[in-house]
């Protein structure tokens, strides 16, 4: 029986150690003595930021770095951008700075694929780089039309720049103008068409393959599901049938996704951006799509679906061929 408590106690000592090992080497501060940079790119694993943290002597180890995030649940919120760390961070400070975007360097500026124009604009503003008077809204593809001639293919020439503002990373020092912000959204979208050997035209103008693009950067995610449903909407358009996508009244109601919530009154809003009540593509792009909703509008995958869905559930795409099939799919799934 004393041996039994013996060994109970030496365990209770061995965790005592243990739990004050552990909040020891999460806060002993790392040997970094100024300031330190780093950045995070979109998509980074967890394994390559954690052993570049270690190559840069901010973080001890990968393995308590990794084993932390999961621990605190927070191995799914770290945030793309740039940082500038304090002297001396732990391993505690070090994850609470990556996962607050509050902490991304005002020189960072990131466009996620679906932002809209308006998402960018007040984005711009919420970090100072553009001031709150700023418009995004007031430039016309009038305004740079003879600089990215490609890129413009078949756009209304009074129409905004929604559909045009390439997501990704970008460095905005101060002092830049908003026109100059505008330019190196738009060179770096005309540059990463050249760099995949994108031809944005083909039997439809390159505006009318970006709108279609905005459409499934909203409305399905995945390669193939995307090709799929353009394959889907581009047949409808043919058909002179209504698109019928949901995104688009969204954008109707808002020009936002943020807490967007269709009620049945939604869908019968008078809008050209209703592809319930009105034929044809919206007349603007809806987001700024990815290059891989680019791609999937420019090659479309062969099918002989008519219809689809969304599960609520499990997020997945439900196709139909019929609408008959559609209505019992909307029925089970909706």
């Amino acid at each position: 029986m004393k041996q039994q408590s013996f060994i109970q106690i030496i365990i209770f000592l061995l965790s005592i150690l243990i739990v004050f090992g552990f909040y020891f080497a999460i806060s002993i501060p790392s040997p970094v003595i100024i300031s330190q940079s780093f950045s995070i790119a979109k998509g980074e694993p967890i394994n390559s930021i954690g052993s570049r943290l270690k190559q840069e002597n901010l973080i001890y180890s990968e393995w308590l770095f990794r084993f932390y995030l999961k621990l605190i649940g927070k191995a799914k919120s770290i945030k793309a951008g740039y940082y500038i760390f304090p002297p001396r961070p732990s391993l505690v400070e070090v994850i609470n700075f990556i996962t607050d975007s509050k902490n991304i360097h005002d020189g960072i500026f990131l466009v996620k694929e679906g932002d809209t124009l308006k998402d960018i604009e007040r984005n711009l503003q919420n970090r100072n780089i553009i001031n709150q008077n700023d418009s995004l809204e007031s430039y016309l593809i009038a305004d740079f039309i003879n600089e990215y001639p490609l890129l413009f293919d078949g756009a209304p020439l009074n129409n905004n720049l929604e559909g045009y503002l390439f997501p990704d990373s970008y460095h905005f020092p101060p002092g830049l103008t908003t026109k100059e912000i505008i330019n190196a959204f738009l060179s770096n979208f005309n540059n990463k068409i050249k760099e995949n050997d994108i031809n944005l035209t083909n039997k439809y103008s390159a505006y009318e393959n970006i709108i279609m693009a905005s459409i499934l950067e909203k409305e399905v995610t995945g390669d193939t599901d995307k090709r799929l449903v353009a394959d889907i909407l581009w047949r409808r358009l043919e058909k002179r049938m209504p698109l019928e996508v949901d995104a688009s009244i969204c954008y109707a109601l808002t020009k936002s996704f943020n807490d967007c919530k269709l009620s049945k009154d939604a869908f019968k809003i008078d809008s050209p951006y209703n592809t319930y009540l009105y034929q044809g593509l919206p007349k603007t792009p809806i987001s700024n799509p990815g290059l891989e909703s680019l791609k999937a509008a420019l090659n479309p995958l062969p099918n002989d679906y008519w219809y689809y869905l969304t599960d609520r559930k499990t997020g997945k795409t439900i196709y139909s061929k019929t609408y008959e099939e559609h209505l019992k799919m909307r029925q089970k799934y909706l």
